[in-house]
């Protein structure tokens, strides 16, 4: 009988712990949910990231709290998340220079591995911008001036996807820009439309609206979009490949499946408002939410493109 009373305290102590942690995951989020972004203000993460989180603390009726933490590339923010608690309560904003491409063109603290993607809410086509009164009128005027000279173009980071994919392109094209570093998109257009570089590669969110007020023109990008008619592809110049970014949400390695589940299920219903969809095209970012196995093993590929992309650079 004693031996039975053990056995059945034990199990009572089990049941009441599973019991427990169920009702913690059940009642997330019970306090603010902090999604960092590792870029500064004003670039298209924060941007996108900002409309995703307005819209989740609505519908959660909990705080949701974008807090830009950069530096290093978006290392310094990254490997702050991939270090956090694995509660649910501090959340990375993701894309594919990071997560995909840092982490295997430089030496970081974490790797893919180190998160859970929860959701993919759009993606962005990279375009080469130039001031509106640039001597560059053509993508063609812009590859022929640089191979004769050097031509400045703006990036944010060494081993970003800005600079990775741009020197793709510029190795198709054949030539060699001098890049000039900045923290985000949005710090290059400035340099651009105050003349201090010659262009920049950058997204919708931060060169719109600067396009819009007549202060740039784009060169070229990477698909068509009806907000920026007669900009030409870099398909149209023979360059392969696809060069967008894009935004989205993970959490650090170790996070509780229901937490994750939480979060898509309230995005599925957020991605759906006509408030938030136009909120995105109105900044240039083309809606292209995802979740899931499909979308993860996707993003392995991509992953692995890189880690070869990488290791032939390196021979």
């Amino acid at each position: 009988m004693i031996k039975w009373s053990k056995k059945l305290v034990k199990v009572a102590a089990v049941m009441a712990v599973t019991l427990i942690a169920a009702s913690v995951h059940a009642e997330y989020p019970k306090k603010p949910i902090n999604v960092i972004v590792p870029w500064g203000a004003g670039g298209d993460s924060d941007l996108t990231t900002r409309v995703w989180a307005d819209a989740v603390e609505k519908e959660l009726g909990n705080p949701v709290v974008v807090i830009n933490k950069a530096g290093g590339g978006g290392v310094v923010g990254t490997t702050f998340v991939a270090n956090a608690k694995k509660d649910g309560y501090t959340l990375i904003n993701a894309g594919l220079s990071n997560v995909l491409v840092t982490p295997n063109f430089s030496k970081t603290p974490y790797d893919f591995d180190s998160f859970v993607p929860v959701v993919k809410m759009t993606a962005v086509p990279l375009g080469i911008i130039v001031k509106n009164d640039s001597p560059f009128q053509t993508f063609d005027d812009f590859i022929k001036a640089a191979k004769e000279k050097t031509v400045t173009q703006g990036s944010w980071g060494a081993a970003s996807s800005g600079t990775i994919l741009a020197s793709i392109i510029a190795d198709q094209a054949g030539y060699t820009p001098k890049y000039v570093h900045a923290n985000t998109t949005a710090e290059s257009m400035v340099s651009v439309v105050g003349g201090h570089i010659d262009s920049a590669v950058s997204f919708p969110p931060a060169f719109g609206p600067h396009i819009k007020a007549g202060r740039a023109r784009a060169l070229v990008m990477n698909q068509k979009m009806d907000a920026y008619p007669g900009v030409p592809t870099f398909g149209d110049y023979g360059i392969k490949g696809s060069f967008e970014g894009w935004s989205g949400i993970f959490a650090p390695k170790g996070v509780p499946e229901e937490v994750v589940n939480k979060l898509v299920e309230v995005t599925k219903k957020v991605m759906k408002d006509p408030k938030v969809l136009k909120a995105y095209e109105n900044m240039g970012a083309v809606v292209d939410f995802r979740y899931g196995e499909e979308w993860v093993k996707d993003l392995k590929v991509t992953y692995d493109i890189m880690n070869e992309a990488a290791q032939k650079m390196k021979e």
